[in-house]
């Protein structure tokens, strides 16, 4: 009884000795090796970036820089990040609509962007187009995870709601009559206060006057809801 005790004892210290080791080398190799780059959402489910050329009329083409983020060690030479259009979810065609212009992970940083092109095209004039982008693992990185490895790019003509939108419920009959009152699309997320409390001010002055001129059809959204600034 004492040998077969001794004996179990003896087991057990191994195999937690086995085990410790695997734990360690598990740990260098993911630091050495697994190291990978991941899609930095900007919020929580949320996988896409909507970019409307009607924000932007005087535009043909501009740059949208989808956030990444490494997992692992930073490096002290810029490294080449895997990246694949999937074409059987994309409606956008690459090189007509849009072009991958810089994917990569600079040196020493653990967020970078993936550079891409955006092209006014005649086909985005008339229906919203989608570029669905996926990470890939390749000599430098592993593969991203499942909850990190696809974006979207959502290109389209039509008004939708802008980055810091400072006017209550949004509607696109409510940011028509801003842009034509005054003349500002987009941006709003860099206004102060004293900006959003004018500019309310005159929207509000400016929604009174049209509905003072038409009495029987005063200023409503696409829902027939009235329309304020309050």
């Amino acid at each position: 009884m004492k040998i077969r005790t001794l004996y179990i004892v003896l087991l057990a210290c191994l195999t937690s000795v086995m085990l410790n080791s695997c734990k360690q080398n598990d740990y260098l190799q993911y630091d050495e090796d697994l190291a990978y780059v991941g899609f930095a959402y900007p919020s929580y489910g949320n996988d896409s970036i909507v970019y409307s050329f009607a924000l932007h009329p005087n535009l043909e083409e501009d740059i949208v820089k989808v956030p990444l983020k490494l997992f692992g060690y930073a490096s002290s030479q810029d490294r080449e990040v895997g990246v694949e259009v999937i074409e059987s979810e994309s409606t956008a065609k690459e090189g007509v609509d849009f072009v991958i212009e810089q994917k990569r992970m600079e040196a020493n940083a653990y967020k970078d962007s993936l550079i891409v092109l955006i092209k006014k095209s005649a086909e985005v004039e008339t229906k919203d187009l989608v570029v669905k982008l996926r990470l890939c693992g390749n000599d430098l990185f592993a593969a991203a995870p499942i909850d990190a490895e696809t974006f979207r790019i959502i290109l389209t003509s039509q008004l939708t709601e802008p980055t810091g939108w400072p006017f209550g419920d949004y509607s696109v009959i409510k940011h028509k009559f801003v842009i034509q009152t005054i003349g500002i699309a987009t941006g709003y997320e860099k206004w102060s206060i004293s900006d959003s409390i004018r500019y309310k001010g005159i929207l509000t002055k400016a929604l009174y006057e049209y509905n003072k001129a038409h009495p029987d059809d005063p200023l409503k959204d696409e829902n027939g809801i009235l329309i304020t600034f309050a």
